[in-house]
C-alpha cells in the first residue's frame, strides 16, 4: 500500500479533487503496482477522507483508464500492456506531428519564450520525488506545444491521452539518467520553431516520439529492473 498522504487540500479544492491527486499520483509512479486491488475504506484510510471521495476520485481515474471497478470485488490499477503502449504512441505520434507543424507557423515570438522556459526542466536519476515534478513539466511542456497549434479538439485528445501516458514515461526515466539528454530535445524543438522550420520542428517530435518509445520498450525489456505485471496482449 502506497505510504504516502494527500497534502492539505487548498482553498476550494474539495476532498475528492484532493484524494483524486494523491490516488493519481501515486498509481504513476508505481506505487500502487498494474493489476492491485484497492478498496475503498483502505484508500479512505490512506489518503485521511470518508468513503465519498473516494468513490468520486476512483470514478474519475477510471474514465481516464487507470482504474477497472469490478461489482462485488472492488477497484483495480489498469493493467499495462505492450501493445497498449505502442497503440497509445502511435496515436501521440499522428496528433503532436500535426500539431508541431501547426504550432510552429502560428506560435507568437512570446508564446515561443513561454515555451523555452518551459523546456530548461530536468530530474535527478534515482530521486522519485523529482521524476514526479519532471513528469508535470513534460506534460506542461508538451501541452503547450499543442496549444500553440489553435486546435482546441487537438489539445484536448492530446491532454487525455498524454495523462493516460504517464505511468509508461515513469518507467523510461527508471532505466537511466536521460534528463540533459530530453532537456537538449525539447530545447532543440523550441530553435526550430522559432526559425520557423516547420520540417526541421516536424521531425524533431517525431524523433522525440520515437527516442520516449524506445526508453520505455528498454524498460519493459529489462529483466528484473521494474517487477510489474504485464499483459502480453
Amino acid at each position: 500500500m502506497a505510504e504516502s498522504n494527500v497534502l492539505p487540500a487548498a482553498p476550494r479544492q474539495t476532498a475528492a479533487e484532493a484524494v483524486y491527486r494523491a490516488l493519481k499520483r501515486d498509481i504513476i509512479t508505481l506505487q500502487y503496482r498494474p493489476g492491485a486491488a484497492l478498496g475503498e475504506q483502505a484508500l479512505a484510510n490512506t489518503y485521511g477522507t470518508s468513503r465519498v471521495p473516494v468513490r468520486e476520485a476512483c470514478r474519475r481515474l477510471q474514465q481516464e483508464g487507470l482504474l477497472m471497478a469490478i461489482p462485488y470485488k472492488g477497484y483495480f490499477v489498469s493493467r499495462i500492456s505492450p501493445k497498449e503502449i505502442s497503440d497509445c504512441f502511435e496515436l501521440r505520434a499522428a496528433i503532436e506531428h500535426r500539431a508541431v507543424e501547426l504550432a510552429a507557423t502560428r506560435a507568437t515570438e512570446g508564446d515561443l519564450e513561454r515555451l523555452s522556459q518551459l523546456a530548461g526542466v530536468e530530474y535527478t536519476y534515482h530521486d522519485r520525488a523529482s521524476y514526479v515534478a519532471f513528469l508535470d513539466a513534460n506534460l506542461g511542456f508538451h501541452l503547450e506545444v499543442v496549444s500553440l497549434s489553435r486546435n482546441d479538439r487537438m489539445l484536448n485528445v492530446l491532454r487525455d491521452l498524454l495523462v493516460s501516458m504517464q505511468r509508461f514515461f515513469f518507467l523510461g526515466l527508471d532505466l537511466g539518467d536521460f534528463g540533459a539528454e530530453m532537456r537538449g530535445e525539447h530545447e532543440l524543438l523550441v530553435d526550430h520553431m522559432r526559425r520557423r522550420d516547420v520540417a526541421a520542428a516536424s521531425a524533431c517530435a517525431e524523433a522525440q516520439i520515437s527516442s520516449s518509445f524506445e526508453r520505455i520498450r528498454r524498460a519493459l525489456a529489462a529483466n528484473g529492473h521494474i517487477e510489474i505485471p504485464i499483459n502480453e496482449v
